[in-house]
């Protein structure tokens, strides 16, 4: 059985991991896809100008810490308390009020007034939820009339750019093979079967059993506006310039060849982003 998210998280070694990340682009330690996504956030609020906003979900504080000193009214909570701890600590160490994050819980939070915030954030928490459209119809509940939230998901269209056994269950379910006739179904195994199976040298949230949610982005406007949010654009972040099981053979010229890609209206990221962020409003 998955472990849910905030366990993995509350981890002494997570907590390091999140507070390094936003730090610099080392291609050495990793790939900067945290640094592009906060990039992308940045700009929307550039954009919008919200006066107030909650950062839901904010792990060890750092990308709410660099909101703040873009002159944002921001606030924010999570539910790790390691991380909280490590947050009050990075406001310190920055001169802020340590007030400024606090303990709570982004699938049902208890500590927000309803139609109180103009601009609700979520880097990298939403597709943790257990329920994903109960965790959305309870943030939407803070926003304000033409309230807006920002928030990013992991794609499931990537799934057929992998080329391992991600896209193997991909194709099996958009095939719909269950239905086929047997012939059909066992020529389309023996095309499919030298696929390799997910295994790498360098860690990802699946590798350590995490609870996670992907999602369509040809399909994401839809299944928001049935919960009353109207999608104004999505952006696609952590570009791969090829398969990622092949990032081991040159970590760092794979790293530095996708990142180059980065583009966050670039139609390839349908299929090579792992990620993207959606921009919508409380209608």
């Amino acid at each position: 059985m998955k472990k849910q998210a905030f366990n993995y998280f509350n981890k002494k070694f997570s907590v390091n991991q999140y507070t390094k990340v936003y730090k610099k682009i080392d291609f050495r330690k990793g790939y900067p896809a945290n640094y592009q996504r906060l990039k992308i956030f940045l700009n929307l609020l550039k954009k919008h100008e919200p006066k107030t906003i909650i950062d839901a979900g904010c792990g060890a504080g750092m990308p709410l810490i660099k909101i703040k000193k873009k002159g944002f009214n921001i606030k924010g909570y999570d539910k790790a308390k390691n991380m909280i701890e490590m947050a009050h600590l990075n406001l310190k160490k920055n001169n802020l009020n340590q007030n400024l994050i606090f303990e709570d819980d982004f699938e049902n939070p208890k500590k927000i007034k309803k139609n109180s915030v103009d601009c609700i954030l979520g880097m990298g928490a939403f597709y943790y939820s257990q329920n994903f459209k109960k965790t959305m119809l309870n943030q939407t509940k803070f926003l304000k009339k033409n309230g807006r939230i920002i928030f990013s998901l992991r794609n499931k269209l990537f799934d057929v750019a992998t080329l391992n056994s991600y896209t193997k269950k991909f194709l099996y379910e958009i095939y719909e093979t269950k239905n086929l006739k047997k012939q059909f179904k066992s020529k389309f195994q023996k095309l499919i079967k030298n696929f390799p199976n997910t295994k790498s040298k360098i860690k990802n949230i699946d590798q350590n059993n995490v609870f996670s949610l992907t999602h369509n982005p040809l399909t994401i406007k839809t299944e928001l506006d049935k919960i009353g949010l109207r999608c104004d654009n999505i952006y696609f972040y952590h570009f791969h310039c090829l398969p990622p099981m092949l990032e081991n053979i040159d970590p760092v010229y794979f790293r530095k060849k996708s990142w180059k890609m980065e583009n966050p209206l670039d139609w390839r990221g349908f299929l090579i982003a792992s990620g993207f962020v959606v921009d919508c409003v409380k209608s």
